[in-house]
């Protein structure tokens, strides 16, 4: 088992802490026990030839790679192949392509399973792509309204369709909708490939913007295993389950992430013994 966290949390920690450039943050994030990051598909191509030798020169490895797609409304299956081969040439052997999202109308019945069997007749093509180069595709249950894989239900219809496709379990996004993260884990524990660990809290947190649960309550970023989340509960059934992948620090939103992600990993490392 070993720790990975978002990039983007590195980022925001070295502008928080005035360190230019964002490598000068790496000795301090490696110190903690980190040695992987989750690293998004278009910062990558972007910054591609310097972001990939600062990463190497750390010996950091990328955990995942996540894109963002619209397969019911315009990306077609060659923008999706277009990042399982950016993986290739990477090495990545884990991304996880989150297919779109839908306008409140397309909720409608008959419009709604049109727009999701476009998604997933293109997830479906790309994970055939993908595991011929030996390349997992991860799905995981997004915290927004505007996505047909936030509930379990939701989620578990893209599992059930796309037998290539395997879950990247976000601890905190269940709660988004309403959700108990502990008790639907069993609906994905044997598709578990991949896993977010988010915490969450709600005692409101000065400067902080809030994350809004379907039912109004407002959740804050907060480090892993210090909220509201059951994360030693959720974790101990996991690496019970057999998964011995990454534990991946998420805490979008925090206004102190050096100091987050120190805490989460010495909580994680419980678990990499």
């Amino acid at each position: 088992m070993k720790i990975a966290v978002f990039y983007d949390h590195i980022e925001e920690a070295a502008r928080q802490n005035h360190i230019k450039p964002v490598k000068n943050i790496y000795k301090n994030v490696r110190s903690f026990g980190i040695d992987a990051v989750e690293l998004d598909y278009e910062r990558a191509v972007k910054e591609e030839a310097s972001l990939f030798k600062n990463l190497k020169e750390a010996d950091f490895s990328v955990s995942c790679m996540y894109g963002f797609f619209d397969f019911a409304h315009g990306n077609t299956v060659e923008d999706g192949r277009r990042m399982v081969d950016f993986a290739e040439k990477h090495d990545i052997r884990r991304i996880m392509l989150i297919p779109g999202f839908l306008k409140k109308v397309e909720f409608i019945p008959f419009l709604y399973q049109k727009k999701l069997d476009k998604m997933i007749m293109a997830l479906r093509d790309i994970c055939e792509y993908a595991k011929i180069r030996n390349i997992m595709v991860v799905l995981e249950d997004f915290d927004g309204k505007e996505a047909p894989f936030a509930t379990a239900e939701q989620l578990s219809v893209f599992l059930k369709r796309i037998p290539d496709l395997y879950c990247a379990f976000d601890t905190g996004n269940f709660l988004y909708s309403g959700e108990d993260s502990l008790k639907v884990l069993p609906l994905f524990i044997d598709r578990i490939r991949h896993v977010h660990c988010k915490d969450r809290s709600f005692t409101a947190k000065e400067g902080e913007e809030p994350k809004e649960t379907v039912d109004g309550k407002k959740m804050y970023s907060c480090a892993v295993g210090s909220g509201c989340i059951q994360m030693k509960e959720i974790l101990d059934q996991i690496i019970a389950s057999g998964y011995d992948g990454y534990l991946s620090i998420e805490h979008f939103g925090s206004l102190d992430q050096l100091s987050d992600m120190e805490s989460s990993a010495a909580f994680l490392k419980n678990f990499c013994l």
